[in-house]
């Protein structure tokens, strides 16, 4: 069967993109890739001439995968894990997490590798594993409040890859600009939970990682320390900041493919921070047409803890 437009997920929305790259950790049969033009949107194949949409809405989590995760508040034979992970739980949770097919949950959303100083000394979140405000918890929390808005999943998940999803009132996983009302609007923040599902599942494809030290709780050695794949500091000119870069490709590909051209692209785009111009042909020989980076949402006062992600198109062709 030939590959399926999907007009829910749009390449330049970030959660619509990792969210297909979760289909793909959840349906390792899927292949993903992207249209071509200003507004890509994914495109889905599947192995065996099987409905992509079929096979990528029949492949929804089950509430017990993800009570069993490693990032799940309780764990048999650990610690409880609450929003400040200390190191003991960490070491805890990261040995009982070894042999678990969803390692990449603990990995993807904190590192021991940079460790916060203080009464108890802490682990450093992800960039995607913000806090939650007022009563929101944790990332895991966010994911069960978003899994259980999905009654009938098979059929609202394949109505958000055709473009049709509904939204609901909830702050998802707490990091998607599209959810913030405007200041006009007095309205809750409104999220489409399939999306915001299947796009922690997508963090699988962004480990956390850091180099190894003890820091204080502010400055830029604290910010530098910890990284989180695909993330990178512009250290001059007008895109200066800590942001987020992705891509979009022409080939299908799986996992590992995508594990394996992100590699590449991270390459890449160091380089185009550098000043060097990527030929044409380079880019080419690795299908990728189109990128975005982060842009964040400016805080409307110093109270304001609200966090919100949303995209600009990265120059591919031009000098940086």
């Amino acid at each position: 069967m030939p590959a399926v437009e999907c007009p829910g997920l749009p390449a330049d929305w970030l959660n619509a993109w990792l969210a297909a790259i979760g289909l793909l950790v959840l349906e390792p049969r899927l292949r993903l890739s992207w249209t071509p033009g200003p507004s890509p949107m994914a495109l889905l194949a599947a192995d065996g001439g099987a409905d992509p949409i079929d096979l990528a809405a029949s492949s929804w989590p089950r509430l017990e995968r993800l009570n069993a995760m490693p990032v799940a508040e309780q764990v048999e034979g650990t610690p409880d894990m609450r929003r400040q992970v200390t190191l003991e739980v960490f070491r805890h949770r990261a040995a009982s997490a070894r042999n678990h097919a969803d390692s990449w949950a603990l990995s993807s959303t904190v590192t021991d590798l940079c460790v916060d100083v203080g009464t108890d000394t802490t682990v450093r979140h992800a960039r995607l594993d913000p806090k939650g405000p007022g009563t929101t918890k944790w990332l895991h929390h966010r994911l069960l409040r978003c899994h259980s808005m999905v009654d009938e999943p098979s059929d609202k998940a394949a109505a958000t890859l055709k473009g049709s999803g509904k939204r609901v009132k909830a702050n998802g996983l707490g990091f998607d600009a599209t959810r913030i009302p405007s200041l006009a609007d007095s309205g809750d923040p409104m999220v489409d939970p399939v999306i915001e599902v299947l796009a922690f599942f997508g963090l699988w494809l962004l480990p956390m990682r850091g180099d190894g030290v003890e820091v204080g709780k502010s400055g830029t050695r604290n910010r530098l320390a910890a990284r989180q794949r695909c993330w990178s500091l512009d250290r001059g000119g007008p895109r200066q900041g800590l942001h987020m870069t992705w891509p979009a490709w022409t080939q299908p590909l799986d996992c590992s493919g995508v594990d394996a051209l992100i590699d590449l692209w991270c390459d890449l785009y160091e380089r185009m921070a550098r000043g060097q111009r990527i030929p044409r042909a380079e880019r080419s020989r690795l299908g990728i047409h189109s990128a975005w980076r982060t842009v964040s949402f400016l805080e409307r006062g110093t109270s304001d803890t609200t966090v919100g992600l949303a995209s600009t198109p990265v120059e591919l062709d031009a000098r940086r």
